[in-house]
Formats: structure tokens, sequence, C-alpha cells
């Protein structure tokens, strides 16, 4: 009896506490979808505050990552958007860069459409700090539109709360925060499948106003990420698909109608205004046509072990499991994303199993099954080992817009039907926490609710990314790119700059941005048609090919170094004459340059010195003359 009494005495006790918890539940799921919205965007603005600390949003003096590969090209193509339309250039093509064949910048990931979001910002401080800006504000944006979403579609502020922490935060947001900003910023993908909802399901609104807002949200997806738009269409068609098959019994001439008319504003829109850049993508000068990593041998695909196996990325996870999740996607373990975790994978097949009654879970759990199966690429891979066994992607990889589409990437959509999973789960266990329970089954439901808490601490600790990702400082630039020296080249004008930036090594695009894009410049980094399907090489029409060798060679790229000798020399003067070089200019500090100063010496004469850089004004004047003492 006495044991009776405590008992009874410690629930009276702990009923006050429940209480209040469920009172705080209830309120914060009573709360209007603005203000929650506003609450979690502070949240995730919050944490991705620790992703590059100490660094700022908007820092002008260190870049994410290292200030090199993909990181500086990108950093260029926000810079030459908005400065092409302004000094009427098209910003589909340059010959700024790969003098003189240019780059086919449609065929890049240019993402024109952040270039153009931030050029005030870009104009005022630069393009070091948009990109940096643009890096850190696609985390909480791109949570906050999957908490939209979820929240919309499960009506719980919490189990949104969750999911847009589950998408924005997610593996593959972490690995793409190293370096991809075109693969970083993801806000659309949730609109448009929103958008697609609306269209194909509720239909409460005007056909013409929910084609011209899905037309619009997958416009401005292609001029973010060619690749992403492309792979939200994929899932979209095949979401489509199923939904048509599995509810065909649903289908009526009132419903096909609606469809049709909001596909027709979708698609007229979208065709008219994507129709030039598409066709530029393809058929535009020194458009590539090969694949650039997206061939059967690439690594860029997932494993089938990813799923459970813990990458260096991860805050909680044993050595002995990173280590073997660290070799997935060729070693690459910033492009695999699809990492959930074993708990996590637990819960949601408890969710799907508890609500299997819910047609749209079962939808939402297929979607989730066919992104993870087209994320494996076009073979299967098990533990690093290719097995002889064809995949689904394996078909899609024939067509001709997708032969550079990487199936690794497709791991977002999988983190997005994950959260939509989640949501919908926690929407319904705090239903269930909340209703009265039966006398009989007391002790029951404190025993479930005390082990699905459990779960969900142990599923969001192993899922907790390491939010930490390393910041570099800017190179040290010679004073002559900063400074009124650099006026002294003609606007408009052909450089050659050593070293010559060329992947993933490119400081002299660095210090064309810092020129304010006054030059032209012989190499870059970009993706451009080269020999035998090289596509990140020395332009293939760049000649005499002995010079494009040696420079090449000194520059960090594998090519065959000719011999130094009188033919050379003569040789890198026919180089300035065909490309038609105004200016030569040589970093003293950089790598291997005592290597290329000779021939710079022996072809045109001493160089000046000019702001800690030697410089050959008039080179091809200087060249000549040269030439002449020389009889």
């Amino acid at each position: 009896m006495i044991e009776q009494a405590d008992d009874r005495i410690h629930q009276r006790a702990s009923a006050p506490a429940r209480m209040r918890v469920r009172e705080l539940i209830a309120k914060i799921e009573a709360m209007p979808l603005t203000r929650s919205a506003w609450f979690a965007l502070g949240v995730f603005a919050l944490i991705s505050l620790s992703i590059y600390w100490p660094q700022v949003p908007g820092a002008t003096h260190s870049v994410v990552g290292c200030p090199c590969g993909d990181v500086m090209q990108e950093v260029w193509f926000l810079k030459w958007t908005p400065w092409a339309i302004v000094n009427g250039h098209n910003p589909m093509f340059t010959n700024w860069l790969a003098y003189p064949t240019g780059v086919d910048l449609a065929s890049n990931t240019f993402m024109p459409g952040l270039a153009i979001l931030v050029a005030p910002w870009t104009w005022l401080l630069g393009p070091v700090s948009s990109y940096n800006l643009l890096m850190w504000l696609s985390f909480p944006i791109s949570a906050l539109a999957c908490f939209y979403v979820v929240r919309r579609l499960s009506g719980s502020n919490i189990g949104a709360f969750w999911g847009g922490a589950i998408y924005g935060f997610s593996p593959y947001m972490i690995g793409q925060g190293y370096s991809h900003l075109f693969l970083l910023f993801v806000p659309l993908p949730p609109l448009i499948f929103y958008a697609l909802f609306r269209i194909c399901v509720t239909q409460g609104a005007s056909a013409r106003k929910w084609g011209l807002i899905l037309a619009a949200l997958v416009i401005m997806q292609f001029l973010v990420s060619q690749e992403l738009a492309a792979d939200v269409l994929i899932i979209g068609f095949i979401g489509l698909v199923i939904l048509g098959v599995s509810q065909r019994h649903y289908l009526d001439a009132k419903r096909i109608r609606y469809v049709g008319r909001a596909a027709r504003y979708a698609a007229g829109v979208s065709m008219l205004v994507l129709a030039y850049p598409v066709y530029f993508e393809v058929f535009g000068p020194q458009a590539v046509y090969t694949a650039t990593h997206g061939t059967s041998q690439s690594p860029f695909k997932l494993d089938v072990l990813g799923t459970l196996v813990p990458t260096r990325l991860q805050l909680l996870a044993p050595s002995f499991l990173t280590h073997v999740g660290n070799q997935f996607v060729g070693g690459f373990y910033a492009e695999n994303g699809g990492y959930l975790g074993v708990p996590l994978v637990a819960a949601l097949a408890l969710i799907v199993w508890k609500l299997r009654r819910q047609r749209w879970v079962l939808y939402v759990a297929l979607l989730l099954v066919v992104s993870e199966v087209l994320s494996l690429g076009r073979w299967l891979t098990v533990a690093n080992h290719t097995i002889n066994l064809p995949m689904p992607w394996a078909v899609l990889a024939q067509l001709p817009l997708l032969k550079s589409d990487l199936p690794n990437r497709l791991a977002l959509f999988a983190s997005f039907w994950v959260a939509v999973l989640v949501a919908l789960g926690v929407a319904r266990w705090i239903a269930w926490a909340a209703s009265q329970p039966r006398a009989p089954g007391r002790d029951v439901r404190r025993v479930v609710n005390v082990a699905l808490s459990m779960l969900a601490v142990l599923s969001v600790a192993l899922y907790v990314p390491r939010l930490r990702i390393p910041t570099s400082p800017l190179p040290k630039v010679p004073a002559f790119f900063t400074s009124s020296d650099v006026r002294q080249i003609p606007g408009g004008s052909v450089v050659l700059a050593f070293p010559l930036s060329s992947s993933p090594s490119n400081t002299s695009m660095y210090w064309q941005i810092l020129s304010g894009l006054r030059w032209k410049m012989i190499g870059g980094d970009a993706i451009i048609p080269g020999q035998h399907g090289i596509v990140n090489g020395p332009p293939a029409d760049l000649r005499p090919v002995a010079v494009k060798q040696f420079l090449w060679h000194y520059a960090g790229a594998r090519t065959r170094l000719p011999d130094f000798n009188q033919v050379l020399v003569v040789r890198m003067r026919e180089f300035l004459y065909i490309n038609n070089v105004s200016t030569v200019v040589l970093d003293p500090n950089a790598a291997n340059a005592d290597k290329v100063r000779p021939l710079f010496v022996a072809a045109m004469g001493p160089a000046r010195n000019e702001g800690g850089v030697n410089v050959w004004f008039h080179a091809q004047s200087l060249a000549h003359s040269v030439a002449s003492a020389q009889g």
C-alpha cells in the first residue's frame, strides 16, 4: 500500500509537468504559418552561422573552401553576368576566357539567375562577397522553403521545422557547401513539387495562376542550375506517372482539363523563355557535347551502403565506419550526400508502416525509393564494388541533355522526401500523444512515447553534420592589378598572364576580376571542348601547339614539355601574333616562373617591373623589334 501511495504521489507531481509540455506543444502547433515561418527562419539562420564561422556572411577577404577550382570559377561567373549585360555582351558566351575560341557559358555552371539577384551587392562589395553571402544564405533559405511546403502538407509546425532542418542541413547540403553554389542554392525544388501538387491534386485555385507559378519556378531553377532543373523534371515526371496510374479511378474530365490548362501555361512560358538558352547550350559556339563527369566510369554515384555508413561529414560517427564511408563516390566524400543513418532509416520504416493506410505516405515513400535508386547511377555499387547489374539511370543517361548529369546529386530529392515523411510522422505522433488514452493502455502509451523519443533523439544525433566548413584567406595579389597601373593595359585587349588559369589553379582569373574585367585572357578554368574528349584542358585550337604545351606544362597541366630552343622562341613570337596578345604579365613569385621567364625574355626582350610583376607591354612590337635586331 505504501508503494501504491508513492506511485500516486509521483503521478500527481509529474502530471503538471506533462500538462505544461502538452500546452507548449499545442501553442506551437497553433501558431499561424507566417509567425512560425519567421521563427524557423531565425533558428535556421543561427545554425547557418556556425557552418562557416568565423567567416561572416558576405566576407570580402576570405572565401569558402579554397580560392581555386570551382570556387574561383563561380566567383568569376557572378562577376561576368551583370558586367556582360551592362556592357552589351552576350552573357551566355565569352572570349574574356580561353581567348581566342571563347567559352559557351550555357554549357557551364554560370548560374545567371543568382548573378543577377546579387548584382547590386557585387557592384558594391565585389563578387567574392556575393559568393560568400549566397553560400551562407543557401542553407536557411532552402530549409525555409522546405519548411513552408511541408507545413502545407502536414499541418504541423513542429513536423515542418524538423523537415526543414533535415532538408536544409542534410549531408548533401553540407557536402555541396564546400564549393558548389549552383548546387547548394536549392529552395526551388520543394516549391516546384508543391506547385505540381496544387495543379494535380488540390486544384483549388486558377489553373492559369498555378501554371504561371510553375513556369516561373522552373525558369528560375534553370537559371541557377541546369543540372538540378533537369533532375527536378525527371523526378516530377516520374511522380506524375505514378500518381496517374495509382489514382486512375479518381480521374475525370474536369481534373484532366484543369491539369491541361495549367500545363499549357507552364510549358508555353517556360519554352518561350528558355528556348534560346537551351539552344545556345546545345548548339552555341564552343558547346560541349561530351560528358564532363557523367560517363559509365564516373565515380559520382552513390553506394548502396552510403545510406547507412557515415562519412567524416557527420558529427558523431565511429572512425572505423567513417574510414569506409569516406571511400564511397570515388573518395569524394563531399559528393556522398545520401547518408541517413540506421536510426533514421528505422524511424522512416516505422512511419511508413504505422501510416500505411494513408496513400500519400505510401506515395512519398515510393518517390523516396525512386530517388534513392536513381542516385545509384548506371551500375549497382555495393561497398565500393561495381556489380554488373544495370540500374534505371543507365536509360536516362542516354538522353543528350543528361550526359553530364551526375546521379549522386539526386540525394537532394531523397532528403526532401525524407523530410516530408518525418513531418507526417511527427504530426501523427503529436496527435496521438495529445489524445485521451484509454485507461488500460496508459502504461503502454508511456512506454511507446519513451521508445519513440529515444529513437528520435538517436536519429537526430547520428544525422547531425559536422557544421564547421573550412574557409581560406584570398591569395596575395600583386599591386599591379589593384592600382591604376593596370590601366596601362588597353581595354578589351588580350593578355597572356602567367601562371595561366587552368583547373584547379586559376589565380589569373582572380587578377582579371580585380582589374574589372578590363582584359581578355589566354586560358581560363572553364568547361570547353578539347582534344580527345577532354573538356577542362587547354583549348584545342590554341596555336602553336609547342607553346601551348610549354605554358600549360609549367602551369601544372600534364602536357608534353617541348625542348627550349630557338625554334620554340620563334613559335613564341608566332603565338603572340596569332592570338593577338597585347600584354604579357608574369608573377615572378609564381611556381615555375623561373622556367617560363627565359622564353619570354628571349622572344620579347627584358621586362618592365610594375607593381610586383614583370610586364611586357605592346608584346607584338617588342617581339618584332627583338627578331629584327637578331637578324
